[in-house]
């Protein structure tokens, strides 16, 4: 991790709030000059830590209403596919697939996060998936959902914690206690 001063920090927190921001915006808030702002984002980006501007977009507004999580596991072919850089590299590219993450170990080797219109077409995407490339990978599980049914995908709050708390690793805090009722012996 790179140590960041608290003018890097809050600069973090302000773009977490509204990536837009300019550095004069930003600027006027941290009570710094906007050379300094400027100066500031050069090295967040030079350090890699600000990788580009990205908008948060509403999916579901955008007509994309079915998810699918999916569990993968590449074949002996699909590893040495396409050169050596396996049939990952296709997935990468494919439009449809949202974000893919390589397991360490274990019978799937990667989940496959794809988003779609409708399920017609889901439903031809693994079609076309497993009849194009049934020696290269088989699907172990996939879980279908609607668009309504994604609780939270956002890593600012993390992303916040992290700023907030400096460099020193804390242990999460714990969730409130449940109160569960009891039921007596013998209730309905």
């Amino acid at each position: 991790m790179v140590d960041l001063s608290p003018h890097e920090r809050q600069f973090l927190l302000l773009i977490l709030e509204d990536g837009a921001l300019s550095n004069t915006e930003i600027a006027e808030r941290l009570g710094v000059s906007p050379t300094a702002a400027r100066k500031i984002r050069l090295k967040l980006e030079r350090t890699g830590i600000l990788q580009g501007y990205r908008p948060v977009l509403n999916l579901g507004a955008l007509g994309i209403q079915v998810f699918a999580l999916v569990e993968v596991r590449l074949l002996p072919k699909g590893w040495s596919y396409n050169g050596g850089q396996g049939i990952q590299s296709e997935l990468i590219r494919h439009e449809n697939v949202l974000a893919i993450y390589r397991l360490p170990e274990g019978q799937v080797t990667h989940l496959v996060l794809t988003g779609f219109r409708n399920m017609e077409e889901e439903d031809r995407f693994f079609h076309v998936l497993q009849s194009q490339y049934c020696e290269l990978l088989e699907i172990h599980r996939s879980y279908t959902l609607s668009g309504r049914s994604i609780l939270k995908e956002d890593p600012r709050t993390l992303l916040t914690k992290i700023l907030l708390e400096g460099p020193q690793a804390r242990l999460p805090r714990g969730f409130k206690p449940l109160v569960v009722p009891s039921i007596a012996p013998g209730g309905s």
